[in-house]
C-alpha cells in the first residue's frame, strides 16, 4: 500500500512538471526572447522574420514595401497557411491590390493590416487624440488609447502618408504584444462649450493622468458652499509664474483658455516640440506655472447653470431681482454671497471708489479684505509660493491693466514687460487702473512683482469669440516666461 501511494504521486509529480514544461515551450515559441537581449519590437521581429537588413534598426527610417510588410504581419499573426495563400486573402480583402503589391506602404493599409490583429469590434470611447476624425473613418481613436499607434505632437491622422519600416514594426509587435504598448495623451480640453466648474474638475484630473510626468494637481481652497479651487502645477524651475482665471463668475470664458493653454504647454513639452516658436520643455526647466483656472467657483455655476444649481439660489435671486430687477445672472461677477473678489484685498481696499454698500452681482467689496473663502485661498496661496510674475485673466475690451503706483526701477521693468505682451497679443496698455483693492494691486505693492490684469475678448462670454481669444493669448504664458527670466538675469 506505501508503495502504491509512493508511486501515484511520482506519477502525479511527473505529470505536473511535463505540463509546466510543455506549458513554457509554448510561450516560447510563441513569444521568442533574443538571447542576451532586452524583448523589444525590434528583437521580437528578428526572432521572427529571415532577413539579412530588412528588419535591422538602423534602417528603420526607410519606407516598406506593401509586399514586405505583408510578410512581417505574416510572421507576427503566427500565419499556418503559404504566404501566397494570406497574401491572396489580404487582397479579397481590399487591404491592397494585387497589381500594386510592390508600391510603398500607405499609413491606412498598415492599420488595415493591424486590425487583423487586433480587431476593434466597433469599440469607441468619448476620449479623443486625433483631431478632426470623422465619425465614419477608421478608428484610430481606438488604436491610440490601446497604446498601438503613436499619435504624432500635431494631432493629425495622415492616412496617405508613407509608412517607415520602424513604424510598420512598432504597429505590428504592439499589436500582438500588449506589453509593448505604448501611453498617448487624449485631447481632454473642449474650449467651445459652456465650461462649466464639474467640466473643469473632470479635465484637470484627466490631463493629471496624461502627463503625469509634467502637471501635479493642488487644491488651494474652497469656495463658500464648498466647491474646490484647483491650481495645477506645471514645470519644475525655480522662478513661479501665476496664472488665474474666471475671479469674475460672469467671465468663466477665462477658464478654458488657461486649461487650453495648460494642455497646450504639457503636450509640447511631452513631445519636445516647440509651441509658436517657444521651446516649452525649455522654459519648464527653468519656470514653474501654476494654473488657477477658476477662482470663482460657485459664482461661476450659479452664471452657466441658474440659482437651482447653488445652494443660496433664494438669496442670489433676491440679489439680483433688487439691482436689476429681473432673475438674469449673465452679467454677475461677484461669489454667491454677493461679493466681488477682486475688490477683496487689503491694498487700497479702505479707500476704494464706486463699491457697492451691500451684496450685489458686482462691486461689493465686503465686510472686510479677504472676507470671503475665494479671496482669502488666493491670498494664502501667492504668499506661500510667492510667484515671480502674475496674469490675470479677466473679461473684456483687450486692455492690459498693469500700473498700480509703481515707481523706479520696478515701473521701467514692468512697463518694458507690459509693452512685449501688448505687442503678442495686440492689446492695448496705456489706460490705468488705480482703485485698489484688486488682486494685481496687492500683488504689486506686497510682493513688487510683476502683475497683470489681461482682459480678453471684446464681448463676456460669446464662444463665437474663442478663436480670436485663444490666437491672442495662446503663447501668453510662455512669453512672460522668457520676459521674467529676461529680467532676473539683469539682476544677476
Amino acid at each position: 500500500m506505501v508503495y502504491s501511494q509512493k508511486s501515484n504521486w511520482r506519477l502525479f509529480l511527473f505529470i505536473l512538471l511535463f505540463n509546466i514544461s510543455a506549458f513554457l515551450i509554448v510561450q516560447l515559441v510563441r513569444f521568442p526572447e533574443v538571447s542576451g537581449a532586452r524583448q523589444d519590437e525590434w528583437s521580437y521581429v528578428r526572432g521572427l522574420v529571415e532577413s539579412d537588413e530588412m528588419w535591422e534598426q538602423e534602417h528603420g527610417h526607410l519606407p516598406v514595401m506593401r509586399y514586405d510588410a505583408a510578410q512581417l504581419f505574416f510572421a507576427v499573426e503566427q500565419r499556418e497557411e503559404e504566404f501566397a495563400d494570406y497574401l491572396n486573402i489580404l487582397v479579397s480583402q481590399g487591404v491592397f491590390s494585387e497589381e500594386e503589391i510592390w508600391r510603398e506602404l500607405l499609413r491606412e493599409e498598415l492599420y488595415r493590416l493591424m486590425e487583423r490583429l487586433e480587431p476593434s469590434n466597433g469599440n469607441s470611447r468619448n476620449e479623443s487624440y486625433f483631431l478632426g476624425v470623422a465619425d465614419g473613418d477608421f478608428p484610430v481613436d481606438f488604436y491610440a488609447r490601446l497604446g498601438i499607434i503613436d499619435v504624432p505632437f500635431d494631432r493629425q491622422y495622415r492616412p496617405d502618408d508613407v509608412v517607415t519600416r520602424q513604424e510598420a514594426v512598432f504597429v505590428a509587435v504592439r499589436a500582438a504584444l500588449p506589453a509593448l504598448r505604448g501611453n498617448n495623451a487624449p485631447v481632454v480640453v473642449q474650449p467651445k462649450q459652456w465650461y462649466t466648474y464639474e467640466t473643469m474638475r473632470a479635465d484637470l484630473e484627466r490631463l493629471a493622468t496624461a502627463y503625469p510626468e509634467l502637471l501635479v494637481l493642488h487644491v488651494i481652497g474652497e469656495s463658500v458652499e464648498g466647491r474646490a479651487i484647483y491650481a495645477m502645477r506645471l514645470g519644475t524651475g525655480k522662478t513661479e509664474i501665476f496664472l488665474d482665471g474666471s475671479n469674475h463668475a460672469s467671465e468663466w470664458l477665462t477658464t478654458p483658455l488657461l486649461m487650453k493653454m495648460m494642455e497646450e504647454y504639457a503636450h509640447h513639452a511631452k513631445y519636445g516640440y516647440s509651441f509658436g516658436g517657444y521651446d516649452v520643455a525649455g522654459l519648464l526647466e527653468e519656470v514653474t506655472f501654476w494654473f488657477i483656472p477658476m477662482v470663482n467657483p460657485d459664482g461661476v455655476t450659479l452664471v452657466l447653470e441658474g440659482p437651482g444649481a447653488v445652494e443660496h439660489g433664494a438669496f442670489v435671486r433676491q440679489v439680483a431681482s433688487a439691482h436689476n430687477g429681473s432673475e438674469d445672472f449673465s452679467d454677475w461677477k461677484a461669489n454667491i454671497r454677493g461679493v466681488d473678489l477682486n475688490r477683496q484685498f487689503p491694498t487700497g481696499w479702505q479707500g476704494m471708489v464706486n463699491v457697492k454698500r451691500a451684496a450685489a452681482p458686482s462691486h461689493y467689496k465686503g465686510i472686510a479684505p479677504l472676507s470671503e473663502p475665494e479671496a482669502l485661498a488666493l491670498f494664502e496661496f501667492t504668499l506661500d509660493r510667492r510667484p515671480a510674475m502674475v496674469l490675470s485673466y479677466h473679461q473684456r475690451g483687450e486692455i492690459i491693466f498693469w500700473y498700480y503706483r509703481q515707481d523706479g526701477e520696478q515701473l521701467a521693468r514692468d512697463w518694458r514687460i507690459v509693452r512685449e505682451m501688448a505687442t503678442l497679443t495686440g492689446y492695448s496698455w496705456d489706460f490705468y487702473l488705480t482703485n485698489g483693492g484688486k488682486y494685481r494691486d496687492w500683488v504689486i505693492r506686497e510682493l513688487g512683482v510683476p502683475a497683470l490684469i489681461m482682459e480678453v475678448g471684446q464681448r463676456i462670454g460669446d464662444l463665437g469669440e474663442w478663436d480670436r481669444i485663444w490666437r491672442q493669448n495662446r503663447y501668453g504664458g510662455l512669453r512672460a516666461a522668457e520676459l521674467i527670466l529676461e529680467e532676473l538675469d539683469k539682476k544677476k
